[in-house]
């Protein structure tokens, strides 16, 4: 869908309390200057306490206090409309914290059903656990309520907003429900006023009122209470063990050790996050009342485009979609953070203008890598571990650990809903049909499908029979099972029927991104170790082969149906740095003097880790070495720290649940040792400068084909210089604007003057080669905007599989990229161009005129600098 109000540029910003609103004012000359249309930001609702990223919104109708205010985003406004730039905001429609300054969740547990926000938030209240029947799950508690009671560690006490429950500094509502254990305690005379308190209480509590009235009503009430008489109150049921257990047992909520929600729960969480409770987007109510604000900002012109974030875990994105746009309407540019596979693409029926970008991340990925040299890595590592299953069987293992180990309660809470809606009877065996609706879930090849109707279009029809092919080859003997599950997926005339298979699937297809999403980003991709370039969000080290042509295919298909879709090659989720992915892909053209190298190294630090966990690390040295080849203590703590994530989130010789210290300290002491050797360092710096000879150069490539390939370029935050980090939080961390401001007036400075091009090169360990071609090309970009978004995407000939062009027509205009692929570019290369393409083309990089007669000679592009970007005419 075209959007009249597509960026040119976005600028991907991380706000939060270390970077606010003012912060962003002081760099907007900067970003404009750099060539940014539009600032894409991260949800900058209120948030928990603390937050860093805003994805853990409490108050989605507030500006977070911790970033700024109202007022001060309208100064922003202003100062953007001045230099006719906009606004992506990043919304989150899928979840909220569980924190109890969710005010919304906050008034659930304390008034239950009779909260306007009962049906707020995706949880079962008919959960068959007796704990859980007509309660939501807390699992906040490090052991058994029953053991943190009668260690003291629960208590009721009298705060400033009246009686609640405390575990150390959290603080939980104290249900109406439980006020009739209170007044069992208010038999003296002296108590008579408290337990009118409580009497008046329950009486405006179950009136059902709205959430600001209940709190006046509170705040009044309890200003007029004895208060002496309630802390006493307070601290003698806290004495009482058996009495206090009691009161926690007449609680809208069921507190538990976090680990619990591992086995059973019955609130949809964002992934395993206990933190992030869902919301039942789904429902008409919920929709208008959590985007009532968002909506005020893009009437008043605050924002003008929105990023919908996780937009997989929603029950019917379509509908969703549907909803936004018809809220929003046809002008405002809408995309989703949606994870494509290899072949996949969203689907028609969303009125998106596309995507967040990452498909893009992976093909644009594979056209920088060598493929037979990856392909030798890829054995080579088989070598080196040969205890490895395949990718694809980790992929499957992991799917299924997660399933059993972590949604173990989401699993059979799927078995029940089939059942419930009566899809399944007394005649299935229960445990076949989970194992069939387990098995599902690992072989599904993609994160979802998206049923709405019967029956499911040829795409669907494709997936689902690949699925069932899979699960019939892993498991025969729960067939009676498989056969019904697949059978939900036909069309039926009995529409109750079909009515109850669409919303069973339809929540299905909530937990299979998640169990993806846990199962292989973040685990395979820290098991799986033979390239780690490829182990990337929305990459995937099983893409075979990957070719120019097939990466010529792809853009054409996302000019003709995702134009406005971003570019992307850096966020805040990626695993690491734009720059270091590049230079492990590096390791693709060298793969002989990598295998020497590491085995050298093998031989001389020797080590208690598993031989694939010390790959890992030497991979990671290598991505994340510093530009300028200074190791500083500062770089060794990062790469750390990133190990221990790293090694956690493998779950194979340590986890997050039950860390192994002896192993993760075995970790960084051989990062410490390796990182303070000479012999060590030495070998380092040789490698990462041979490395670096063809990484400088295909950074230059990745930045170019981001900015004129079909698409939206997206910059995260700093990534215009070079981007060394690791996953978050390292690549959270806070940039230098200053260094960078600078670099860019002295290139804008120095760029008419002699010797300008051998200064970037003497400066490349800074990045400023990086930070020219952004800047040279995203302003060009922004000069020339149709050509960019509505210019046919045209593959050209060359003469040398070393080298890609294509061409942007619109009209009468042309513009040439030519780039050099990793390796070594041919003396002899030239561009074909077609018949009736101009003969004379500007150098927008160099100022070159270059003439062409039917081609264009690689060394005439790049005589003064190794990227072409070429506009017909002088």
């Amino acid at each position: 869908m075209k959007s009249f109000n597509p960026p040119s540029a976005t600028y991907r910003l991380q706000l939060h309390a270390g970077f606010t609103f003012n912060d962003l004012k002081e760099i907007l000359d900067y970003l404009h200057q750099l060539g940014i249309s539009t600032i894409y930001a991260a949800p900058i609702f209120t948030a928990s306490p603390g937050s860093m990223h805003g994805y853990d919104v409490t108050e989605p109708h507030q500006i977070n206090p911790a970033i700024g205010t109202l007022e001060q985003l309208r100064e922003i406004r202003k100062l953007l409309q001045e230099k006719g730039m906009t606004w992506l905001q990043d919304i989150v429609p899928n979840h909220m914290a569980f924190h109890m300054s969710n005010h919304r969740l906050y008034d659930v547990m304390e008034r239950g059903p009779l909260s306007p926000y009962y049906e707020y938030f995706d949880i079962d209240w008919q959960h068959p656990s007796p704990e859980l029947a007509g309660r939501l799950m807390t699992p906040f508690l490090g052991k058994s309520l029953e053991a943190c009671i009668a260690d003291g560690e629960i208590k009721l006490v009298y705060t400033e907003k009246g009686l609640a429950i405390s575990y150390f500094e959290q603080l939980f509502p104290l249900s109406i429900a439980a006020y009739d254990v209170l007044q069992t305690m208010l038999i003296d005379s002296d108590a008579l006023p408290v337990s009118r308190l409580f009497n008046d209480l329950y009486q405006q509590g179950t009136k059902g009122i709205a959430l600001k009235e209940w709190d006046q009503v509170k705040k009044e009430l309890y200003a007029a209470a004895n208060r002496p008489v309630l802390e006493g109150v307070a601290a003698k049921i806290s004495e009482d063990k058996a009495l206090l257990l009691q009161l926690m047992q007449q609680q809208y909520y069921y507190l538990c050790s976090w680990q619990e929600a591992d086995t059973q729960i019955n609130y949809r969480r964002f992934f395993t996050v206990n933190e992030l409770i869902t919301l039942r987007m789904e429902s008409p109510a919920v929709f208008d009342e959590y985007h009532t604000f968002l909506h005020g900002l893009y009437r008043e012109g605050l924002i003008q485009g929105l990023r919908i974030d996780h937009i997989d875990g929603l029950r019917d994105p379509a509908t969703y979609i549907q909803r936004l746009r018809i809220l929003f309407g046809s002008n405002c540019y809408l995309i989703a953070e949606k994870i494509l596979e290899s072949e996949e693409s969203i689907p028609s029926d969303w009125a998106l203008q596309g995507t967040s970008g990452y498909e893009f991340l992976s093909f644009t990925n594979h056209l920088l890598t060598n493929k037979e040299g990856e392909n030798q890595l890829a054995a080579w590592y088989q070598e080196l571990v040969p205890e490895s299953p395949a990718y694809q069987d980790i992929v499957d293992e992991k799917k299924r650990l997660i399933l059993e180990r972590y949604m173990g309660g989401e699993w059979e809470n799927l078995v029940r809903y089939c059942y419930t809606l009566k899809l399944a009877d007394a005649r299935t065996d229960r445990e076949l049909l989970k194992e069939a609706i387990g098995l599902f879930v690992v072989c599904l090849p993609i994160y979802r499908l998206y049923p709405s109707q019967f029956p499911p279009d040829d795409y669907a029809q494709e997936i689902i029979h690949t699925t069932f092919t899979r699960i019939r080859a892993v498991n025969r003997q729960a067939e009676a099972a498989i056969g019904l599950l697949e059978a939900l997926w036909e069309e039926i005339p009995d529409q109750e029927r079909a009515q109850n298979r669409l919303l069973f699937l339809q929540r299905l297809m909530q937990f299979t991104g998640p169990v993806t999403a846990k199962g292989v980003e973040d685990t395979t991709f820290y098991v799986y170790n033979a390239l780690l370039s490829h182990n990337e969000v929305g990459d995937s080290p099983s893409i075979g082969d990957f070719s120019v042509n097939t990466f010529h295919q792809r853009l054409a298909a996302r000019q003709q149906h995702t134009p406005a879709s971003l570019n992307t090659t850096a966020t805040h989720d990626t695993k690491r740095g734009e720059d270091g992915r590049i230079r492990l892909n590096m390791l693709s053209l060298l793969p002989g003097v990598w295998k020497k190298q590491v085995a050298a190294w093998r031989e001389t630090y020797s080590s208690s880790l598993t031989a694939n966990d010390v790959y890992f690390i030497y991979q990671s040295i290598i991505a994340g070495f510093p530009p300028d080849g200074q190791v500083t203590a500062a770089f060794t703590e990062r790469l750390q720290q990133y190990i221990i994530k790293a090694l956690r989130e493998a779950k194979v010789n340590t986890t997050w649940a039950a860390p192994d210290e002896a192993y993760e300290n075995n970790a960084t002491a051989l990062i410490q040792r390796l990182l303070t050797d000479d012999s060590f360092l030495s070998a380092t710096h040789e490698l990462v400068g041979t490395i670096n000879q063809h990484a400088f150069s295909a950074s230059l490539s990745q930045a170019l084909i981001k900015i004129t390939a079909p698409g939206i370029p997206d910059i995260y935050q700093g990534c215009e210089l070079w981007d060394y980090s690791y996953v978050d939080p390292d690549n959270r961390r806070p940039v230098d604007y200053p260094l960078r401001k600078q670099c860019l007036d002295t290139i804008i400075a120095k760029e008419k003057e002699p010797g300008f091009f051998a200064y970037l090169a003497s400066n490349r360990s800074t990045g400023l080669e990086k930070m020219f071609v952004t800047w040279k090309a995203l302003t060009f970009r922004r000069s020339h905007p149709d050509i960019f978004l509505d210019g046919d995407y045209l593959p050209l000939q060359t003469n040398n599989d070393r080298i890609i062009a294509y061409a942007r027509v619109h009209r009468q205009e042309w513009i040439v990229v030519v780039i050099p692929l990793p390796g070594d570019v041919p003396a002899d290369g030239a561009v074909l161009l077609p018949a009736g393409a101009p003969g004379t083309w500007k150098n927008i990089f160099t100022g070159e005129t270059v003439n062409s007669g039917g081609q264009l000679l690689v060394n005439d592009v790049f005589k003064m600098f190794p990227l072409g970007l070429l506009k017909s005419g002088i």
